[in-house]
């Protein structure tokens, strides 16, 4: 069904009012303004948190992480001028951010002469189905880790912030074809690392 000019001229407008806030809030932040800074940070907090969290796979570094994007965010927020999504522009950062700090650990592993595992000891769940879920989430944790970084990001993005693919593109700067094909092949990849496990409890469409 096409849209009405009417209608494509609402949608416009409240998209370009929306830029126009997040241009506003920007503009405040980067005048010193704490309160705009705060509410930023609580409204993306957990979502650049989750996102470190994928691609770093580590809760304490991805929350230094965390607190490194927002210093960034901060310092630097004078540059953003609305092209994109302040998300978008926030995401970016958070991902390169990632990302630089895993081809550092990798590098500082190599020079170790030493490949860092990090299986953790899980204490003995009451029951059988407790048992069970645990050894599914570790999986699913797992599968996750394996996943190459750009297929991590485009899944975490699609799968858990559930993010729409082009925004993902814009995100990581890439085509949106990019985008569907790194999240169809992170789903199959998943589903490999997993498959001892009934598929019913992953819920995706073949």
């Amino acid at each position: 069904m096409k849209l009405t000019a009417t209608t494509r001229w609402r949608v416009a407008a409240v998209f370009f009012s929306k830029m126009e806030q997040e241009l506003a809030q920007a503009e405040r932040i980067a005048k010193g303004d704490k309160t705009a800074f705060r509410e930023l940070f609580e409204k993306y907090n957990s979502s650049v948190l989750n996102l470190c969290y994928a691609i770093v796979r580590n809760q304490f570094d991805a929350e230094d992480l965390t607190q490194e994007v927002f210093v960034e965010v901060f310092c630097s927020i004078g540059s953003y001028k609305g092209k994109s999504k302040l998300s978008t522009w926030i995401y970016r950062i958070a991902i390169n951010k990632s990302l630089n700090f895993v081809k550092k650990q990798k590098v500082r592993r190599i020079f170790l002469g030493k490949e860092k595992q990090n299986e953790q000891n899980n204490s003995i769940a009451e029951t059988d189905w407790d048992l069970r879920e645990q050894q599914y989430k570790e999986y699913l944790d797992k599968a996750l880790s394996r996943l190459p970084a750009k297929q991590r990001t485009a899944f975490v993005l699609y799968m858990y912030e559930q993010l729409p693919q082009k925004e993902i593109a814009n995100i990581m700067n890439c085509s949106l074809a990019s985008v569907e094909v790194s999240i169809h092949r992170a789903k199959k990849n998943m589903e490999n690392h997993i498959r001892t496990f009934d598929k019913d409890f992953l819920g995706w469409e073949k």
